[in-house]
């Protein structure tokens, strides 16, 4: 009934995030133009599927690399690819097999379906993720939810007022963890304590008893207009994409505290470029975590890099959003893009690789060497009677 309703709507265009596939299943089976919302999909990092991406200086997801890979990241770069690869194929791909059996053309798997998407707008930007193959479908909308800031309700501007020449820190941890354990709630409040900045503090949970009077606790916060406010001097995030690109926009710098999911990879990125210090949630202490706070803080180094980021992030001729609204209405307007779409999808593995055209090559080097040696035998052969004869 819902199907129907749909297929009589006659709708222009299906809007997806592909890492949940039922937007893919669905768009591909009323057959309308595919716009993708996407960094990740079901597996993955979204450019293992759509762009070429070499292994030898791509880090897999999951990973924790970087593009600067000695020989022996590079194999454990490869065995990762290699399990992304056994996923897809035998694990994830099976799931979906029934389903496209009864519904979809014969030969029909969840990577042609994602595969047949006319744009995929991919939040990222070459600021933050590392140089790479493309393709022509891909177009670049990293931090396109980021915007300039709006004033701060009262009560929160003058407690920003409050900080005078120290400035504020904010810490959030996004949505997904609502709390930490309380040994690592303890350490963070008491480190704290002991800052001449006040800090603003996303928490959900018991009040540490070691917080102190320069610390707010709040169960929700004006993020983007907390950053950009000229008194907030270090953002404390877990490494989720939006906010990395909210600090990367306003030129904040960053102590990563990585939790779950991609945040490791994508703090791995920051740290890179010289804008964010890490420390890892496991060996955390009140000592380890004030002493990278206060490097963050002091350092002008990580300032100074974060600020070259956002100038180059902002140096665009059209705004993200802008340009994710142009592509969708381009799809609308010229129902689909399938000139932007590679013939190489369409290709078995082995004719991507060229290994047919590898062993065709190899045989016929073979058998020119074989016949040239046969030939080389025979005139031996000859040539030695000969000479008996005379």
């Amino acid at each position: 009934m819902l199907v129907k309703k749909l297929q009589d709507t006659k709708y222009d265009i299906m809007l997806t995030d592909p890492a949940l596939t039922l937007g893919v299943i669905l768009g591909a089976y009323l057959k309308l133009p595919m716009v993708f919302n996407v960094r990740w999909i079901n597996t993955g990092e979204g450019h293992s599927t759509i762009a070429p991406s070499p292994v030898s200086y791509l880090p897999v997801p999951g990973s924790e690399l970087d593009n600067q890979m000695d020989f022996l990241e590079r194999i454990k770069n490869m065995l990762h690819f290699l399990y992304s690869v056994y996923d897809q194929y035998f694990i994830i791909n099976p799931a979906y097999s029934d389903l496209f059996q009864k519904h979809f053309p014969p030969g029909t798997d969840l990577v042609s379906l994602e595969l047949s998407a006319d744009i995929w707008l991919f939040r990222a930007d070459f600021v933050f993720e590392f140089p790479r193959p493309t393709m022509p479908n891909v177009v670049y909308v990293g931090g396109f939810q980021c915007k300039k800031a709006h004033p701060l309700p009262d009560d929160l501007e003058e407690f920003m007022q409050s900080s005078g020449k120290h400035g504020v820190v904010v810490m959030s941890l996004g949505t997904l963890v609502s709390a930490l354990p309380p040994e690592m709630t303890e350490a963070i409040a008491a480190a704290f304590a002991q800052l001449p900045q006040k800090v603003i503090w996303r928490f959900v949970g018991d009040k540490p008893s070691s917080l102190g009077n320069n610390t707010l606790l709040v169960k929700w916060l004006p993020q983007n207009d907390l950053l950009g406010h000229p008194k907030t001097r270090v953002f404390i995030a877990h490494g989720g994409t939006n906010g990395l690109y909210e600090a990367i926009y306003h030129g904040v710098p960053v102590l990563g505290l990585p939790l779950l999911f991609d945040q490791f990879d994508n703090l791995v990125r920051l740290k890179v470029r010289g804008a964010t210090r890490v420390v890892e949630a496991r060996s955390l202490t009140k000592d380890n975590f004030l002493e990278a706070l206060k490097d963050v803080l002091e350092n002008p180094f990580y300032r100074k890099n974060i600020q070259r980021l956002s100038q180059l992030h902002r140096d665009q001729p059209m705004p993200p959003m802008d340009t994710a609204i142009f592509w969708i209405e381009y799809v609308i307007r010229n129902k689909g893009a399938a000139h932007l779409q590679s013939a190489g999808f369409s290709l078995s593995w082995y004719s991507y690789f060229c290994l047919d055209v590898a062993v065709v090559v190899l045989a016929l080097i073979g058998t020119s060497i074989w016949v040239s040696v046969l030939v080389c035998r025979l005139l031996c052969c000859r040539n030695g009677k000969k000479m008996k004869a005379e």
